[in-house]
């Protein structure tokens, strides 16, 4: 029974040996075996005369078996890479789309003309503030206002706006509403540079409010309590 037994476990290790797949004790335990063991022999040999592809062979395959794992992993390698690609180009996009969204309706580039621009009621209040009221004709808001000088000494406050406009809604904010101007201050904050002249828009399409030697009337005392800071 103990050699029966025997026989049947060398019988399973057989294919192992045979493809040199198996432990370094299995296989010492196999050619023992098969010492004092004919029928094991037999059956060795038999393995051997009905598996014909030669040993060089079960090699190659078993090197094509590891070429194949390889490209296994890079394939999930490469969908991770892809994953992960995904994931960015999608981050861009959005973002993108985000820009472009900020840009068209949030951003204040594009400058308004002077064609819609109504500049009245230009005066000067007692603190020696040139004030005046600017009204935009074509109905939509206006929520910022941009100030620069030239070498000049000339003085821009340019309206800006995103480049989808929206409607002005009550009370209509810097769109109809008075605006100041305090001409030390102005010349304080660009460094000491003389102001001469003051205009609204740009230096290519403008309205003269204010130069100097101009004598501007008072502000009447409604408009001095509108400016009246305590």
């Amino acid at each position: 029974m103990s050699n029966k037994m025997s026989c049947e476990i060398i019988k399973d290790i057989l294919p192992l040996y045979y493809d040199g797949v198996c432990s370094d004790d299995s296989k010492k335990m196999v050619e023992e075996h098969m010492l004092n063991c004919d029928h094991c022999k037999c059956e060795l040999d038999r393995m051997q005369d009905e598996i014909k592809v030669p040993k060089s062979e079960i090699q190659k395959y078993r090197n094509e078996g590891e070429v194949i794992r390889n490209i296994t992993n890079a394939w999930k390698r490469t969908k991770v890479k892809s994953f992960i690609r995904g994931i960015i180009i999608t981050i861009i996009l959005f973002s993108l789309i985000t820009l472009g969204y900020n840009r068209l309706f949030h951003w204040n580039i594009t400058k308004v003309p002077t064609s819609v621009v109504e500049v009245t009621q230009v005066s000067e209040l007692t603190d020696g503030k040139i004030v005046f009221h600017v009204e935009l004709t074509d109905g939509y808001a206006l929520n910022e206002t941009i100030y620069n000088i030239d070498k000049d000494g000339k003085f821009y406050v340019t309206p800006v706006r995103p480049i989808v406009k929206k409607k002005a809604q009550s009370p209509y904010g810097l769109a109809n509403d008075f605006d100041f101007i305090d001409i030390e201050e102005a010349e304080e904050n660009n460094g000491g540079k003389k102001i001469n002249a003051l205009y609204y828009g740009t230096p290519e399409d403008n309205i003269l409010i204010w130069k100097k030697g101009m004598n501007l009337p008072k502000a009447s005392e409604e408009i001095e309590n509108m400016f009246h800071f305590e």
